[in-house]
């Protein structure tokens, strides 16, 4: 029988190549992390030592680069000084009542994570351990369909991962170097002689960046005729033209202003401004920011073809195609989902129709399964995120990853979870090996 943990002890980690999310403990509902540390340690003039603070940034190191563990001991270090922090803030809590949930990335050797389970028991000396795959913990968020796509876009890399009755097809995913950071490239070539690196980083984080679809290309920031119908207060703009009132009602305060900016449609007006935190001003852009994202989509649309094409049941395959999840603070842009769903439609779907009609036309039947299979994809859908989880609501549902980790922990650490986890016993039996025969 599987020792019983309390769930104000469960520790859960979720490392990532800039920063890493951490809490202690779950509560009556399920809340976003408590800490975001940075993943980085310092080196010292010892070999293989490191600390967590130095004067001295050219000593810093970075375990993780593009989701790759680089420097295993740095990473080791840096868990070690992630778990003595928290019991330092939490006295109350003991050391073998501990158990440890680590999220990993597709990029992690089998050596490494060896090495990790040997540190975390003979090391920092805990009693029970498990790691669990980020698409994994992103597929339980989201309710945990059997079969479906996780697309998880970091900054510097794009992870596309086949589930296939809850099991990751490992020859199947497919990790491209673009990521958020190649939105940024691609505005600096067009943004680079009016802002700065900074800039064009809040531009690309603030409400005013999205990507339209195309309807609202066709619309020129004139169509005042299309104001949202909803607001409360409707402005005709025509009429105000018409009787000479233009400098009157553009004279209004700026909190009218700001109204009237929420009330037309972003993709309506010619500029639009945005607030520059790290200048403390406002910044006024014209229509670069709908630009810069067209590459990225572009390739992950080509990846998930390339990936998905090597599942062998091709009514699994299918399933994939209907159930996509998306994950990652770079689909929190405006209109990246639906553009994203629009390439892959333009890729793979259209001309379809008429493929399968001329196939029924000449067999005079109902299309066979052999050649409706060979269609796929004949549908592609986009799953969506349940809304009860109330605290991530409040968070936002764009990077869920940790979500699903903590929905797990309660499974796989409570009683039932026997099997699932490294405990003592385990390890003194297999040792670093017992990793294989209790993880997902």
């Amino acid at each position: 029988m599987a020792p019983s943990f309390n769930e104000s002890d469960y520790l859960i980690i979720a490392p990532g190549s800039t920063f890493t999310s951490v809490q202690l403990g779950l509560g009556e509902s399920f809340t976003p992390p408590t800490y975001q540390i940075p993943t980085k340690v310092y080196s010292t003039d010892k070999e293989g030592i490191f600390t967590s603070e130095n004067q001295d940034e050219s000593k810093v190191i970075y375990p993780i680069v593009k989701g790759e563990i680089v420097n295993i001991k740095a990473f080791n270090f840096f868990l070690k000084l992630i778990y003595r922090s928290i019991l330092k803030e939490n006295s109350n809590h003991g050391n073998n009542n501990i158990p440890l949930l680590l999220i990993s990335s597709s990029k992690w050797s089998r050596i490494n994570i060896e090495l990790i389970t040997q540190y975390v028991f003979e090391t920092i000396e805990l009693n029970a351990f498990a790691i669990l795959p980020s698409a994994l913990a992103t597929l339980f968020a989201y309710g945990g369909q059997p079969n479906s796509l996780v697309i998880d876009i970091g900054k510097d890399k794009t992870e596309i991962t086949p589930i296939i009755d809850y099991s990751i097809v490992k020859h199947a995913v497919t990790i491209i170097p673009f990521g958020g950071q190649t939105i940024n490239e691609e505005l600096i070539k067009i943004l680079s002689n009016s802002l700065s690196i900074d800039q064009i980083e809040s531009l690309k984080k603030s409400d005013i960046y999205e990507i339209l679809s195309d309807e609202d290309k066709k619309k020129s920031f004139f169509g005042f005729d299309a104001l949202n119908n909803e607001s409360e207060k409707d402005i005709d703009v025509a009429s105000i033209v018409a009787n000479g009132k233009t400098e009157e009602f553009l004279g209004k305060s700026s909190k009218d202003s700001n109204e009237i900016s929420k009330i037309i449609p972003n993709n309506q007006l010619e500029n639009n401004s945005f607030f520059d935190e790290i200048n403390n001003e406002k910044i006024s852009i014209g229509k670069e920011r709908f630009k810069g994202t067209e590459k990225l989509i572009g390739k992950i649309s080509q990846s998930i073809k390339s990936s998905l094409s090597k599942i062998p049941d091709l009514l699994k395959r299918q399933e994939c195609y209907d159930h996509i999840i998306l994950n990652g603070k770079t689909t929190k842009i405006i209109g990246f989902q639906d553009a994203l769903n629009t390439k892959l439609i333009e890729d793979y779907l259209i001309g379809k129709e008429f493929q399968q009609s001329t196939a029924q036309q000449a067999f005079q039947t109902s299309i066979s399964p052999l050649i409706q299979f060979n269609q796929i994809p004949n549908s592609i859908k986009f799953d969506k995120m349940p809304e009860y989880f109330s605290e991530w609501k409040k968070f936002g549902f764009h990077d869920v990853t940790f979500l699903g980790a903590e929905i797990v922990s309660k499974q796989i650490f409570g009683n039932h979870g026997d099997g699932t986890y490294v405990n003592s016993q385990n390890y003194l039996e297999k040792g670093p090996l017992a990793i294989w025969d209790l993880s997902f």
